[in-house]
C-alpha cells in the first residue's frame, strides 16, 4: 500500500534537529547517499521496523530504513528511530523536515560465492512443482509486500550466482526482461535486483551457506521464521537450484 509521496520541500516552520541520529548503511546505497543532488522518496511501504521508499533509481529501486529487529533488505540503513513524514536524501543524509540521519558507519550485505552445491539435496514436493514454470512466469506471482513468486526467483538467483551454476545468466538475463513488463511490488523488485547481483538478506545467505555444507537446521529455522510465507519461498527457490544442479551442468 502507497503512503503519501515524501518531498524535498521542508516545512520553514519547524526547526531541524542539531543532532542527528546515527545510522549504519549498506555499501549498495555509497552511490546514492553521496550524491549531490538531492533525492526525493516516496514512502511505499511501513511497517513497525522497516519503512520502504521508492529512490526513483534503476539500481537501488528502495531505500530500506528499519531497526535492528527487522530482516535486513541487502540495500538498507539501520538505525533507532524510524522515519516519518516528508523526507529526503541530501548532503549524504536521511532528512525528514525535523530530523537527520547520519552514516556513522557502512556494512557489507551477504554476497555468498564459490560454494560447491552438495551432491544430494532433499527435495521437496513444492521444489518439484517449480519445474513446470519459467523465472518469467513466477515474476510477481502472489499476494503480498513480496509475492511468493518473487522470493522463489530470488532464492533462485541468490543461490545460482553462489555455485556458479550455469544457468544464472540465462536467468538473470530473463528476469531483468520481465521486470520491464511484469508488475509486482516496489520491496519484491529491490529484492529481486540484489539478488540479480548475488546479494542476499542474511537469513537467505545462511541458508545456502549451509546447505552447500549440509547442514542447513538451524540455518532453515531461520530462515522459515522470515515473514509469512518469505521465507518458506526463498527455501524453495535455493533448493530448486540446488537439487537440479547435476542436471544443469550435463545439459
Amino acid at each position: 500500500m502507497k503512503g503519501p509521496p515524501c518531498q524535498s520541500r521542508r516545512e520553514p516552520d519547524v526547526a531541524m534537529s542539531p543532532d542527528p541520529v546515527p545510522a549504519a548503511a549498506s555499501a549498495l546505497l555509497g552511490d546514492l547517499l553521496d550524491r549531490s543532488v538531492p533525492t526525493r522518496l516516496v514512502e511505499v511501504a511501513r511497517s513497525r521496523s522497516a519503512v520502504h521508499y521508492e529512490t526513483g533509481r534503476d539500481d537501488v529501486p528502495v531505500l530500506s530504513v528499519c531497526t535492528s529487529v527487522a530482516v535486513r533488505l541487502p540495500a538498507s540503513m539501520v538505525t533507532t528511530a524510524l522515519p516519518s513524514g516528508m523526507c529526503e536524501i541530501r548532503a549524504g543524509a536521511l532528512r525528514s523536515s525535523t530530523v537527520r540521519w547520519q552514516v556513522v558507519r557502512w556494512w557489507s550485505p551477504p554476497r555468498p560465492r564459490g560454494l560447491t552445491p552438495p551432491a544430494l539435496v532433499a527435495c521437496p514436493p513444492e521444489v518439484e512443482r517449480l519445474e513446470s514454470l519459467t523465472p518469467q512466469d513466477l515474476v510477481g506471482l502472489g499476494p503480498g509486500l513480496t509475492p511468493s513468486g518473487d522470493d522463489v526467483v530470488a532464492g533462485a538467483l541468490v543461490a545460482a550466482h553462489a555455485t556458479s551454476d550455469p544457468r544464472f545468466e540465462t536467468w538473470r538475463a530473463q528476469i531483468r526482461a520481465a521486470l520491464r513488463v511484469r508488475r509486482t511490488t516496489a520491496v519484491s523488485r529491490a529484492l529481486l535486483q540484489s539478488a540479480l547481483e548475488g546479494y542476499a538478506t542474511t537469513e537467505l545467505a545462511a541458508f545456502v551457506v549451509a546447505s552447500c555444507r549440509g547442514d542447513a537446521g538451524p540455518a532453515t529455522r531461520s530462515l522459515l521464521a522470515v515473514g509469512h510465507t518469505s521465507g518458506a519461498s526463498l527455501a524453495a527457490g535455493a533448493l530448486h537450484v540446488l537439487s537440479t544442479r547435476t542436471r544443469a551442468d550435463a545439459g
